[in-house]
């Protein structure tokens, strides 16, 4: 028979609060607990998922399961835009280098294909080369210009 569980009614876990006990148990067993999150919606979660411990290996549940879906969403977001953002950067950087090799008119390109979106463009310019070799503007989902056969590249 497995022992009776610390009381951690009222405890804070990230967005849930504990409200009271469940009847049910891990296979391990750990208690169930019944928890509330800030949005008001409810959750079981085991007593071995609850803990304030952020360093742990395994992982926590800290809020009710359409938060947690929201909290990743914000997450992927948030990493894209960080990508982004470097890809511009790392752009910059390389027409820096390219200046006076290849034509301005490219060097006033958007930087990748999501400033072109941005800006309502098509085409947009990194200063990378294709798998081809191919240094040459590129098309928004339509690749190299230069594999296409609308405009030389500036590496050969």
């Amino acid at each position: 028979m497995p022992s009776k569980p610390r009381n951690r009614v009222g405890e804070v876990y990230g967005k849930l609060t504990v409200v009271r006990a469940s009847e049910r148990r891990t296979k391990s067993g750990n208690a169930y607990w019944w928890c509330r999150c800030s949005c008001g919606q409810e959750r079981e979660v085991p007593g071995d998922k609850l803990s304030q411990n952020s360093a742990r290996k395994k992982p926590l549940v800290t809020a009710c399961l359409d938060c947690s879906r929201e909290f990743q969403v914000e997450a992927v977001c948030a990493k894209n835009d960080r990508e982004e953002r470097q890809r511009r950067i790392d752009a910059k950087q390389r027409r820096a280098q390219l200046t006076g090799k290849v034509p301005d008119g490219w060097l006033s390109l958007p930087l990748t294909d999501a400033h072109a979106r941005e800006l309502g463009q098509v085409l947009f310019f990194r200063g990378t080369l294709c798998l081809r070799g191919h240094l040459a503007p590129y098309r928004i989902n339509g690749g190299c210009l230069t594999c296409s056969g609308q405009k030389p590249s500036a590496a050969d």
